[in-house]
């Protein structure tokens, strides 16, 4: 979801960069649904839960001095040592959009509707943050 959600990407971990947008003044965070092994994403369909103690740095960028590869996001952007990766969901705004979060499956929830946004963000986020016009 555009505030994080149920990110599962065995990428996010020691040496990895989670980007969030900050969307209410004093917000806070919380981390969970960690893993000991993971697949790729939900799609891989199998995951192994487990408690964890962790270690993290949380820096808060204020955004008047944002880089320019993030000053403009409105999702989680995840940057490894090498990759930028950014997710697709069938409901980047499930909160907002479904009365009922629960009923995701229901109301038609599809690989093909993750598949889109993840398009349509990385094509605009490539866009702005390298000056880069749709044709190129």
């Amino acid at each position: 979801a555009r505030f994080g959600g149920n990110i599962d990407d065995y990428r996010i971990g020691k040496g990895g960069t989670m980007y969030y947008k900050v969307e209410v003044p004093g917000a806070n965070i919380v981390v969970g649904d960690t893993h000991a092994a993971q697949g790729d994403s939900e799609l891989a369909g199998t995951a192994m839960e487990t408690s964890m103690t962790t270690k993290l740095r949380i820096t808060l960028h204020k955004a008047s001095s944002l880089p320019k590869k993030v000053a403009t996001l409105d999702f989680p952007l995840l940057e490894t040592s090498d990759t930028f990766v950014i997710h697709g969901f069938a409901y980047a705004n499930y909160l907002d959009d479904l009365e009922d979060a629960s009923t995701i499956f229901a109301e038609g929830a599809s690989l093909d509707l993750a598949m889109e946004d993840c398009f349509i963000k990385t094509r605009d986020w490539l866009m702005d943050a390298y000056d880069m016009t749709e044709e190129e």
